[in-house]
């Protein structure tokens, strides 16, 4: 009898290893060795043993006979205790919330804090570790790159897990965390890929493009020198001589001009930026 229980308890845990390495896929074994994670084991071990338990109590054999009959239990009790323990006799309404009532009620709270101080703990490890790899990477100049490289690296990834990554990264852009320090967002760029890479292949990733990004003089510098070298241009005109995506290039004529860099003419009905007297 003590087999079926530690089979089922063994069941139980896999099961449970198998959720939170499908929720920390960056690391999964750092995610593992930790107090939460071995709680969180251990609960779904425990609650296989009691569907065991109950099971063996109230005889219940599944349509299996014979000597089959301890086996399926085993089964049954390992990979349906989740959701055994995990559904509702009945739920009650108590105002804008539906609440559960039944062994959901214990068995949620439990794993739903043990889940929460795991990705605490993996919240620290990441922040300081992407603190470190992302530390004085141009966003601006350097996301596309980052994320192209990235994803050439990849061989499995899905079309909805790239597409993650490049909403936050318009959204880093053009959306409400626009007004973020650039900083901030290459830290916020990071902690999305390292999801999808893993630490050591971002930090690689990064250390590559590093030299090549050095090398590239910043947007400002680029629509400067393409002020100088064309003259006076139409904003349109400015943005292909310069080379810079849209966005960006938006982005960066805004920054010259409220600092006073690069004036617009109107006078002619015609937008004309030139590079401002004071700025040389």
């Amino acid at each position: 009898m003590w087999i079926s229980y530690a089979a089922v308890a063994l069941i139980g845990a896999m099961v449970a290893l198998a959720e939170l390495v499908s929720r920390y896929r960056d690391d999964p074994s750092g995610a593992l060795l930790s107090v939460p994670a071995a709680l969180y084991l251990a609960v779904n071990a425990g609650g296989a043993v009691a569907a065991l338990w109950m099971v063996t109590q109230f005889r219940w054999t599944f349509g299996a006979a014979g000597e089959s009959v301890a086996f399926t239990q085993v089964l049954v009790a390992g990979f349906g205790s989740g959701a055994l323990f995990r559904s509702s006799l009945f739920n009650v309404t108590a105002g804008n919330q539906v609440i559960g009532v039944g062994p959901s009620a214990v068995l949620t709270v439990i794993l739903s804090a043990t889940d929460r101080a795991v990705d605490r703990g993996r919240a620290r490890i990441r922040s300081k570790v992407v603190g470190e790899i992302m530390a004085g990477f141009p966003f601006e100049r350097g996301a596309d790159a980052l994320f192209q490289y990235s994803m050439a690296a990849l061989q499995n990834f899905t079309p909805a897990e790239t597409k993650v990554v490049e909403d936050r990264i318009t959204s880093l852009r053009s959306g409400r965390e626009a007004t973020l320090p650039e900083q901030v967002k290459s830290y916020v760029l990071g902690l999305s890929l390292q999801a999808l890479v893993g630490e050591k292949v971002l930090m690689e990733l990064v250390a590559s493009l590093r030299p090549i990004l050095d090398q590239t003089p910043p947007a400002e510098q680029v629509l400067l020198d393409a002020l100088r070298a064309n003259g006076g241009s139409e904003p349109r005109k400015l943005q292909a001589l310069s080379g810079l995506q849209l966005f960006e290039f938006s982005r960066v004529l805004d920054a010259l001009i409220a600092a006073g860099r690069v004036s617009v003419d109107t006078a002619s009905g015609r937008e004309i930026v030139t590079v401002a007297k004071a700025a040389g």
